[in-house]
């Protein structure tokens, strides 16, 4: 098309497994890729802000709230997260097993300012691996997954429901809803909900992404804790 700026290849990272990751530019919009699917991009983040605002709405008054978040996509997550929160004693953990991923942010995303505040600690290593030696000691897990289907076992959902704080969220933003999903993570002793919500916060597309939460039991207001 006449007019279009060039598509830029900024970074390429093969995994063992034999699967690529890729981050791409045009006209000052990245696209984080694995394996050619999009699966996060400076233009379609709105879920994801919208999901780490839900997630930290219950939580604003926790004397020091640990935040897991699960895949750091472009950061929106974990910026949006940490506007919401900001104390200084709240801590950020970000589980991202693709060590590109966490170096392309700090090269090129818009976010990269958050990899460098003190209350962020950087892992690189699947969340629910992370989850398995922590026990009870989160407030909230967010997990971005609306470029494919979420394929979580009973196993990795466990972990997820034991590593939080009785009452806590773990929040997944999906492109669609996934009943088996919800069906896993019932398994778990998880109690779930979806709402839809804006796939992008720019321009006036009207694509929607599910929100999936789903709660560690009763939540207990932190004056009575």
């Amino acid at each position: 098309m006449h007019g279009m700026k060039p598509l830029t290849k900024l970074g390429e990272k093969q995994m063992e497994d034999g699967s690529v990751w890729e981050l791409w530019e045009r006209d000052g919009e990245l696209s984080l890729q694995h394996d050619g699917l999009p699966c996060a991009g400076s233009f379609t983040h709105g879920s994801e802000e919208a999901m780490a605002e839900i997630a930290t709405s219950p939580i604003t008054r926790a004397g020091q709230p640990q935040i897991m978040i699960a895949g750091l996509g472009l950061g929106y997550g974990l910026a949006k997260a940490m506007q919401c929160l900001p104390k200084e004693k709240a801590r950020f953990i970000v589980a991202e097993p693709v060590d590109a991923v966490v170096d392309w942010n700090r090269t090129h995303s818009e976010n990269k300012a958050a990899l460098d505040d003190p209350r962020v600690t950087v892992e690189c290593a699947a969340a629910a691996d992370l989850c398995r030696k922590r026990t009870g000691s989160l407030h909230a897990i967010l997990l971005r997954h609306t470029f494919a289907r979420c394929e979580m076992s009973l196993g990795d959902a466990q972990a997820f429901f034991n590593a939080l704080k009785g009452g806590s969220l773990l929040a997944i933003t999906l492109s669609k809803r996934d009943k088996r999903l919800e069906g896993t993570l019932g398994k778990a002793g998880f109690e779930t909900s979806t709402s839809p919500v804006p796939a992008s916060s720019k321009g006036k597309q009207n694509r929607m992404h599910i929100l999936l939460l789903a709660r560690r039991g009763r939540f207990v207001p932190f004056a009575e804790r």
